[in-house]
């Protein structure tokens, strides 16, 4: 079978240079509504915005959904 046709794109732009002055741009996982919480590469993870980042948020959103405290219901 041939292979079919195919390039490599690359974007300069794509890639950016995180410094400690965006960390505090970064969205939090819990908002203030008790069944609504964000996860995206760009939650503020501790990560930068990477597919690793983007997992350890929706882990971070799972977790804030499923280990509600009382109080908060």
């Amino acid at each position: 079978m041939p292979v079919p046709p195919w390039q490599v794109v690359v974007d300069h732009h794509a890639t950016f240079a995180a410094i400690p002055s965006q960390e505090g741009l970064r969205a939090a996982t819990r908002t203030r509504w008790n069944n609504f919480t964000l996860a995206c590469d760009w939650t503020a993870t501790g990560l930068s915005a990477t597919i690793e980042g983007a997992i350890r948020s929706g882990q971070m959103a799972a977790d804030a959904l499923m280990n509600q405290s009382m109080e908060s219901r």
